[in-house]
């Protein structure tokens, strides 16, 4: 389970992901890759594309688990499959609109290896450029409406934990109030402070203290989640580039500066994304 969100500031964008696992996972520090863009990759043991990126162009991405009432199960395959086109939607897109596109088609024409068309999970994920927030929403149970919803912010902030704003079925607060106890905080803070100082804020917030009901989750029992990852994406005009931590926690961990940056002339603000290919409900 993981607190995503991105902030419109300084004539940019900040994108940023808190990564959360319930086991010890070992992290990466991020590579820069050459796809059709050149894009800073964010690696972690067990899975075959990034958890965070950011390309050239300025589009960054982040994703977290939904959790839902219901249970849909999904093969190793299957999240690996989805794994890569997390990749693929940051080393070959200009835009945030085409790459949430290239990620939104993924989820609903995806084949499993039992032949059902659709991801057989539900997924929440974010694309930012400095024109655009697109967050989506995906569950594999119709319910007589779009499999997929997106919102569109083109101003201000947008945060999210592991519950479906915009989707039916979002996991009951009985079931697994953190969620909902996190993105309170998160909201809270960049209603306070909307700036990349405000973001810091949000990421090493212990206002549950040392438990996993923070943002900066502490294990106090087996099986709870813990923050094992940060990633701070910048696209400033000129600049795109990273901070992260790994293998730790951002109030232990302060984020550093990635090594090199990319070179920001091809990072512009882009045009109001507007809808997505498919209409949404």
């Amino acid at each position: 389970m993981c607190t995503i969100g991105a902030v419109f500031s300084d004539s940019g964008v900040y994108t940023f992901k808190q990564c959360d696992l319930t086991k010890p996972t070992k992290f990466y520090d991020p590579e820069t890759r050459q796809g059709r863009l050149p894009y800073k990759a964010f690696y972690r043991d067990g899975r075959p594309g990034i958890w965070a990126g950011i390309n050239q162009a300025g589009v960054a991405f982040t994703a977290a688990d939904a959790y839902t009432n219901a249970d849909y199960p999904a093969t190793d395959d299957d999240v690996n499959a989805l794994f890569k086109v997390y990749e693929l939607s940051v080393s070959s897109c200009a835009t945030a609109r085409d790459a949430a596109n290239l990620l939104q088609d993924f989820y609903r024409n995806y084949v499993s290896s039992k032949g059902v068309k659709g991801f057989p999970a539900p997924d929440i994920a974010l694309h930012s450029d400095r024109g655009n927030i697109i967050f989506t929403e995906y569950t594999p149970a119709l319910y007589n409406q779009d499999p997929v919803r997106e919102i569109v912010a083109t101003g201000g902030f947008f945060a999210s934990t592991n519950h479906f704003r915009i989707q039916f079925d979002a996991v009951d607060y009985e079931k697994n109030h953190s969620t909902y106890l996190r993105l309170g905080r998160a909201t809270l803070n960049l209603e306070n402070d909307p700036s990349k100082n405000g973001i810091y804020s949000l990421l090493t917030d212990g206002y549950y203290g040392k438990t996993e009901l923070s943002i900066c989750r502490f294990a106090q029992y087996a099986g709870e989640y813990y923050t094992q990852a940060t990633a701070l994406l910048v696209n400033l005009p000129g600049l795109v580039s990273c901070e992260y931590q790994i293998n730790n926690n951002p109030k232990d961990n302060p984020l550093k500066k990635c090594t090199s940056a990319l070179v920001g002339s091809l990072s512009r603000k882009p045009a109001v994304a507007g809808k997505s290919k498919r209409r949404t409900k």
